[in-house]
């Protein structure tokens, strides 16, 4: 009897052996299984996409040079020299308004200013002989300055009773005829060179370097089917915040008179193709850490992490120049649980890019 027992003992020390074995071989097993969970992503393929090499703007001709020719003083229109749409010249007499009254006191001045230096020469041969004192000569003098300023001063208003072409160019309409009362501010008409058009475009900021001073822009009149060339003068130093976008102007010859200022025209850039041709994948596939940026590429059912250079960068896409190649597949989800050799299953691929990160 107690033979069996023991034996009984025995077999009870054997069968708990192997249960807790087993029990522990399940452990790991499960262990196992969750380290190699397998995640469900969608992937992009990757392509280089050359910039363009080209864009168009919308722009607007501006006259190189435009005024108001306006009176600068109140009078009577006595004279009228040009008529509407007159080609003029630099420092040409346009209108005259009355200055009669004026010319009286220049007269009435020149006279002051005769006797005052007929009274200052009296007085300095004086001095010099000793027949008048310094306080005299000084007096002398002092008159004969006031009398110079006064023709000046009269002068001066006479010329303002004078509207003269500031720069060449052609007149618009006449607004006021002879007889008419003009008062200072009063518009003649409006001048304006467009011998040379300037046009005003906006260069966003993907192509904001690309531009230089010198460079050549087309511009481009679909109303009419015409087109010339315009040489680039000006590049704002900043972007607007608004709009991130950076003010040219360029410089349109114009001496045929073939385009009008005021056109609304389109402008055409052509640029150089990049040496480095970007593959542009979504923003939100793009990791960075403290050593730079980084994607997980799809191969043979692991997540691989790839390391890449970037450059231009927008809302909805990244630049790659460097690390990935044509056929890629880049993970686009997930990314919040991927690791470097993570088991991936690409359930979808995404075909467009947007905003939204789906993990």
């Amino acid at each position: 009897m107690k033979n069996i027992v023991v034996g009984l003992v025995a077999l009870s020390l054997i069968f708990g052996g192997c249960s807790k074995n087993d029990a522990s071989s399940g452990n790991k097993a499960t262990s196992g299984k969750n380290r190699s969970v397998t995640l469900r992503v969608e992937g992009y393929i990757a392509k280089k996409q050359a910039m363009s090499g080209s864009f168009t703007s919308d722009g607007a001709l501006l006259a190189m040079d435009q005024v108001d020719l306006k009176a600068e003083t109140s009078g009577r229109l006595v004279t009228l020299y040009v008529k509407d749409g007159q080609n003029v010249a630099k420092g040409a007499l346009l209108a005259k308004l009355d200055d009669s009254e004026l010319r009286a006191s220049l007269k009435q001045a020149e006279a002051n200013l005769d006797y005052a230096q007929k009274q200052q020469a009296r007085t300095k041969t004086l001095y010099e002989k000793d027949g008048a004192t310094a306080e005299t000569l000084e007096s002398a003098e002092a008159s004969l300055r006031d009398a110079e300023a006064s023709k000046e001063l009269i002068a001066a208003q006479i010329a303002k009773t004078e509207i003269r072409a500031p720069f060449s160019g052609k007149l618009g309409v006449i607004a006021v005829s002879v007889g008419a009362w003009m008062t200072s501010g009063t518009l003649l008409a409006t001048l304006s060179d467009v011998h040379e058009l300037k046009v005003e475009f906006d260069l966003p900021q993907r192509y904001a370097a690309n531009l230089k001073i010198g460079n050549t822009v087309t511009i481009n009149d679909g109303e009419r089917s015409i087109s010339a060339p315009a040489t680039v003068r000006f590049l704002d130093a900043t972007l607007s915040e608004s709009s991130r976008t950076r003010k040219v102007r360029a410089v349109l010859k114009n001496s045929d008179g073939k385009f009008f200022a005021g056109s609304f025209v389109s402008v055409s850039l052509h640029f150089e193709t990049p040496s480095a041709i970007p593959t542009p994948i979504p923003t939100e596939a793009v990791t960075l850490d403290n050593v730079g940026a980084y994607v997980f590429v799809a191969k043979g059912g692991n997540a691989v992490q790839t390391r890449v250079e970037t450059g231009l960068r927008t809302p909805i896409s990244v630049g790659v120049v460097k690390g990935l190649a044509d056929g890629d597949t880049v993970i686009v989800s997930g990314l919040m649980n991927m690791h470097n050799g993570s088991s991936v299953i690409v359930k979808e691929i995404r075909n467009e890019m947007h905003y939204e990160v789906t993990e």
